[in-house]
């Protein structure tokens, strides 16, 4: 496939979103997910909207095999645009999380995107051109309790982002790290969390839509830490400038507020 976007996790939420606004453009799509009907499904639907062709890959990413198995399939498809989304959540503390999870989420968000990212980048590297944009989190600036491994696995996405465009300042190829906070998704509800979503005030949920027009407008403008969303933003700053111990009391208070909600 030629003039083409891989957008791993694109069954929901951001990645669908993504999907979506590239179809728009005119990019063909490689697509990979685990829900194997929602996915065909969109895939169905992108394709009569948009008039572009979509390849549908059932994969799960989060160990060697399937890694393996998206890397054969791409292998002669001529990839403009990368977006490493894929990632899930974990709701035990670090204590209690099964050995099976803690490596799944570490391959996931630490061993695929880099791998995934140095195949691809290669082939841009001949051409001299392409986007690579990797999705972070605002939690990667604000570690919580029951967060912990998500978080960090957030954090080294930030800086592995950032040491590529550093690396790559001499290409014509665009680097970008995106680390929105609240996304009314299926996320939370995946990772076991029952969160109320508020739609208005502060800390609330931003759609995948709007998240990711503001990410393409930051890209466009070589932007390479995107933090869409005033909320993000400020999530950001107070942790910055706040003395550790303050944070620390913060972060617990808040973890034990949402998970009495959680409990109710």
């Amino acid at each position: 496939m030629t003039n083409a976007v891989l957008i791993t996790g694109a069954t929901s939420g951001l990645g669908l979103a993504y999907a979506r606004e590239y179809a728009k453009e005119g990019y063909n799509l490689i697509i990979t997910g685990r829900r194997k009907e929602k996915i065909k499904d969109n895939a169905n639907d992108i394709e009569h909207t948009y008039h572009v062709k979509v390849k549908v890959l059932i994969v799960d990413l989060a160990n060697q095999e399937g890694l393996d198995y998206l890397l054969d399939e791409i292998k002669d498809d001529e990839i403009e645009v990368l977006v490493n989304n894929a990632g899930f959540g974990l709701k035990p503390v670090l204590a209690e999380t099964a050995r099976e999870e803690m490596d799944r989420i570490m391959f996931l968000q630490m061993n695929a995107v880099v791998i995934l990212t140095q195949c691809i980048l290669k082939k841009m590297l001949i051409k001299n051109t392409g986007t690579i944009i990797n999705i972070s989190s605002d939690g990667a600036f604000a570690v919580m309790p029951r967060n912990v491994l998500y978080s960090s696995t957030k954090l080294f996405i930030i800086n592995l982002t950032e040491g590529l465009h550093m690396e790559l300042e001499k290409s014509n190829i665009k680097v970008q790290v995106v680390c929105p906070g609240f996304i009314d998704t299926d996320f939370h509800e995946s990772a076991g969390m029952n969160v109320i979503k508020k739609k208005k005030g502060f800390l609330k949920f931003s759609s995948p839509e709007d998240i990711v027009r503001m990410a393409i407008k930051d890209l466009k403008k070589g932007r390479v830490v995107c933090v869409p969303g005033i909320e993000a933003k400020i999530v950001r700053l107070m942790v910055y400038f706040l003395p550790r111990k303050m944070f620390y009391k913060i972060a617990i208070n808040f973890t034990k507020k949402r998970n009495k909600k959680m409990n109710r």
